[in-house]
């Protein structure tokens, strides 16, 4: 079609993309966005989307390339380590989960399909679209086409499944709370909650904490968009 181009595509990711932003809104995210993005592809695919739509779109070789820049050091940034240590239960846990299923996956999988799919399969379980991308990139480069799309199906069916289970669980412990808290069985201090407001794995830093980065600061002159991009690439 002669009006299909470049343009085009990435507008039509981008609606599918705010669609599911918009109905996450809608339910309160009872319904993930990612979920519903999803879902949206797969059924332009079905109907009047061309199949090389996110290719045509640019995405892709962004993705391949800068984006897994972002991804990078943008998950390393947000990691505190001191956060790590005081949850180094939650940290063990998550471990021997890996573990597990890396090793179930492994010999139970390899009675029911090829290894090379089972290999191609686990991370992409274990991890998420990084562990992908560099399992889809490494299976293409060994000449395993079946196993790089494999890689890329488990995510897609994982993420299928994945998505409304996690947020219906996550509800469900938010409701859990909030009824303890109101109805007084759980009661916090100002300590605690502001104890609660650092909670996780992200590293919170304030205006007035200088935090250690694996490059120094540089001056606020210098510190271009063109050198902040810079910096990220050599970090990641």
């Amino acid at each position: 079609m002669w009006y299909y181009n470049f343009a085009l595509a990435f507008v039509a990711c981008g609606v599918a993309y705010i669609i599911g932003e918009l109905v996450s809104h809608w339910s309160r995210a009872w319904v993930p966005s990612v979920f519903v993005t999803a879902c949206v592809m797969l059924l332009g695919y079905w109907t009047i989307f061309p199949k090389e739509l996110v290719t045509n779109s640019g995405l892709m070789p962004f993705g391949n390339t800068i984006g897994i820049f972002l991804l990078l050091v943008h998950i390393g940034t947000i990691i505190s380590l001191q956060q790590l240590i005081k949850q180094w239960r939650t940290v063990i846990i998550c471990l021997f989960g890996l573990l597990g299923m890396c090793v179930i996956g492994y010999y139970a999988g390899s009675l029911m399909m090829d290894r090379t799919l089972v290999i191609a399969g686990i991370p992409p379980l274990t991890g998420g679209i990084v562990s992908t991308t560099i399992m889809q990139k490494a299976a293409l480069k060994a000449g395993l086409t079946e196993a790089s799309v494999f890689a890329v199906a488990t995510y897609c069916i994982q993420g299928f499944a994945g998505y409304p289970l996690t947020a219906f669980c996550l509800h469900m412990e938010g409701k859990r709370l909030l009824k303890q808290l109101r109805s007084g069985e759980v009661v916090l201090t100002p300590e605690q909650i502001e104890a609660n407001s650092h909670v996780g794995m992200s590293a919170m830093a304030s205006e007035k904490e200088q935090r250690k980065t694996l490059l120094p600061p540089l001056p606020k002159m210098m510190n271009t968009p063109v050198m902040i991009m810079t910096k990220m690439g050599l970090v990641a």
